[in-house]
């Protein structure tokens, strides 16, 4: 009988790593607190030969604070978009695994199953050969 060993070895897809998620969620969320500054944002109402007034720099505090939620709402959407994307990888990676693994285990029992037949088939000719030699015999 022949002895196969069947060794599972794939790499799985490797997805993002937990240090590059983190340093583009420290990113973006910086760049949302930046964007929270209304001196930044007064700018926009800016008019020449006009001095800035408390409407101005009201609306600009309002543009601020929407930017800032805005860019922390989306640095939290990516970073949880990427633990998502790392999940879905990953489970695709243990389906292929599996697949792979039944394919071989699939491969060991047809050898299995054709070391048997080619034993079967073995003894049957020996039987056949004694049988010939016997009916030889006492004919």
């Amino acid at each position: 009988m022949i002895q196969n060993s069947i060794t599972v070895n794939q790499q799985k897809p490797p997805g993002f790593s937990p240090q590059a998620t983190q340093s583009v969620f420290n990113n973006n969320y910086a760049s949302a607190l930046a964007s929270g500054d209304p001196r930044f944002n007064v700018k926009q109402y800016d008019r020449g030969g006009i001095s800035r007034g408390g409407a101005q720099w009201g609306q600009a505090g309002i543009d601020a604070s929407q930017k800032m939620v805005q860019g922390i709402a989306d640095a939290y959407s990516q970073k949880s978009a990427d633990a998502v994307s790392n999940a879905t990888t990953q489970l695709q990676g243990d389906q292929q695994q599996q697949a792979y693994s039944q394919q071989l285990a699939s491969l060991q029992q047809q050898q299995n199953n054709d070391s048997a037949m080619a034993a079967l088939q073995r003894q049957q000719q020996q039987m056949s050969f004694v049988n010939s030699l016997l009916g030889g015999l006492l004919n």
